[in-house]
């Protein structure tokens, strides 16, 4: 009994070491080549803009860190947004962000994203 509960403890330490080795960012120079572009329509409230992924990897849930105000008196707040989809290496992809057409934006910065996988360039 005590060799199968060592064993089965053993396979498990290794499946946790290997699990949170794939999940490591395989270049941290990715979150470098990110960036944000971002602006209010005037049809609707909210911002809308892209996601720019400069990196060769795919990425995928992608989540903003968008700041506001009501006024310029009143002190900034942050609210967090997805980006539905996966952003294509060396692309970009769109996204809005509801919001009351009051609110005055100061930033659009990306929280979080995880690497989805690298994707190679075709020869001409």
């Amino acid at each position: 009994m005590t060799r199968a509960f060592t064993a089965a403890a053993a396979v498990l330490a290794l499946l946790v070491v290997a699990g949170a080795a794939s999940a490591q960012v395989p270049d941290p120079a990715v979150a470098k080549q990110l960036r944000v572009e971002w602006e209010k329509p005037t049809d609707r409230p909210g911002i809308e803009g892209y996601v720019y992924n400069d990196s060769p990897y795919r990425i995928g849930l992608v989540r903003l860190t968008v700041v506001t105000r009501d006024g310029p008196s009143q002190a900034p707040s942050s609210s967090l947004a997805w980006v539905y989809g996966n952003v294509p290496a060396r692309g970009r992809w769109p996204f809005r962000v509801r919001m009351p057409a009051s609110r005055e934006v100061l930033e659009v910065s990306i929280e979080s994203f995880a690497v989805n996988a690298r994707e190679f360039q075709e020869s001409p």
